[in-house]
């Protein structure tokens, strides 16, 4: 069998009310990622992972998640508003649709000038409050209003109510799960040319009612920042990284043991594998395998920004405390 290498996928565009959204890299069997290079090309995902097992993803993230790509990356193209929504967690998602849930991250790329994100609660509040003003039209007051501006960056946990709109492009990753709850969709749910499913009922016991720990969740990266490394989520689904560079970086995948997602921002790199190199453009993803040896990341120019995102090792199910007592 074929040694792997770095991987690059056909982008699968999704019409939405709002606007649309690329899916750059997705194992969903009805809406696979194809892959754009190298002699793989034209295969998609869930046969590549089916076939390479633990080689694609890392052992261990293989024996945890089996065939299950645990990974979704979308570009989202917001033109209207998203509706007001929030994602349900692991364990609301397995006992009510079988699935997982769904933590995920925007990062801003580009913001218009009448662009909002609305996101989590500006102050602790309940489900009885929030019932009334879906109701009322009027659940934007109780979140937190944002003005983008690109380089904003949110991390947005299970059960945290939000939304968007007005001119965006955002660079999203999450986990891979489609599972959304609309609260209110600002007004078009009353039009019957535009009516899309309400799930006011079921998300009240999945939202946090807490209010939104901005310190923790939300921050702004800059190129005056400077080239440098900086974690943005260290979560149990996944490991975000900012990486900008203006020199040679090497990567040794070792230290992940488990695959490497790269999404290039601005600017450009060359990923030396093996003796070759593979282009990687702004607005690009690629997914570096686990098995590969290590490899260099040479950016085409000075500040290159990536978002680098790999998958922490699984818990231990069966943990040795030490010996029974007598």
């Amino acid at each position: 069998m074929k040694k792997l290498y770095p991987l690059k996928f056909l982008p699968l565009w999704k019409p939405k009310a709002w606007g649309g959204e690329d899916w750059d890299l997705c194992g969903f069997e009805d809406d696979a990622s194809v892959v754009a290079n190298g002699f793989l090309a034209d295969n998609d995902l869930p046969d590549i992972l089916e076939t390479y097992l633990g080689d694609l993803v890392g052992d261990e993230i293989f024996d945890w998640y089996n065939l299950h790509f645990p990974l979704l990356c979308k570009h989202l193209h917001v033109e209207d508003r998203l509706s007001v929504q929030v994602h349900p967690d692991d364990a609301v998602a397995e006992q009510r649709f079988d699935d997982y849930g769904k933590t995920e991250c925007w990062y801003v790329l580009d913001a218009g000038p009448d662009a909002r994100i609305w996101m989590g609660f500006k102050e602790d509040t309940d489900a009885s409050t929030l019932y009334k003003a879906c109701k009322e039209g009027t659940a934007e007051r109780l979140l937190n209003e944002y003005v983008p501006k690109p380089g904003d960056f949110f991390f947005i946990p299970t059960g945290t109510v939000h939304a968007a709109g007005g001119g965006l492009k955002i660079a999203e990753v999450q986990e891979a799960s489609d599972l959304t709850f609309r609260l209110y969709d600002w007004g078009r749910e009353l039009d019957p040319a535009t009516r899309r499913p309400i799930h006011l009922d079921e998300a009240l016991d999945c939202i946090d009612y807490k209010k939104y720990d901005e310190a923790a969740c939300c921050c702004h990266l800059s190129p005056e920042d400077g080239d440098g490394v900086r974690v943005l989520v260290d979560d149990p689904h996944f490991v975000l990284t900012s990486l900008r560079l203006s020199s040679p970086a090497k990567v040794r995948m070792d230290d992940f043991k488990s695959c490497v997602v790269l999404i290039c921002i601005t600017g450009g790199i060359r990923v030396q594998s093996a003796g070759e190199a593979y282009p990687l453009a702004a607005g690009e993803t690629m997914l570096l395998p686990a098995s590969l040896d290590d490899l260099m990341l040479i950016p085409d120019t000075p500040g290159t920004h990536l978002l680098q995102v790999h998958l922490p090792q699984p818990p231990k199910e069966d943990v040795y405390d030490g010996p029974e007592p007598e």
